[in-house]
């Protein structure tokens, strides 16, 4: 898409990085970004509008904060808005706070049926060894 490769204005008035991301996740919020700013500047609202139109799609193109990978995703992108000032520091530490909460918690969820934790330590001595003394 040509309008995924232009650079979007953010708040401090610097355009979000002409790159595509790495993180998926992080490509999709910024695409959302893009999108919402351009069609809101489409329909002739103020900078600040399609800023804030951009600001609330990228929030809702975020991952839900469920298992780690989706934790991990919503830690990139909420740290890539940070960086890039898509959203304020003090809102972007408010969710990295809650993203800590939700990775704390992962530690808790039940295992799935199968998959059995490998026994941290010295592996089992082998009949060779037992042998050899």
């Amino acid at each position: 898409m040509a309008d995924d490769r232009k650079l979007i204005q953010n708040e401090s008035g610097q355009g979000l990085p002409d790159r595509p991301a790495e993180n998926a996740a992080v490509a999709r919020c910024i695409r959302a970004y893009q999108r919402a700013y351009k069609t809101a500047l489409d329909e002739d609202e103020s900078k600040y509008s399609a800023q804030k139109a951009g600001e609330e799609a990228y929030l809702r193109a975020l991952p839900p904060l469920s298992g780690y990978e989706n934790i991990r995703d919503f830690i990139a992108c909420i740290t890539y808005s940070d960086l890039t000032e898509v959203i304020s520091h003090p809102k972007a530490d408010h969710f990295l706070e809650s993203a800590k909460v939700a990775l704390a918690l992962v530690r808790y969820e039940p295992r799935q049926p199968g998959s059995a934790s490998k026994r941290l330590g010295r592996p089992p001595k082998s009949a060779t060894a037992e042998e050899n003394k």
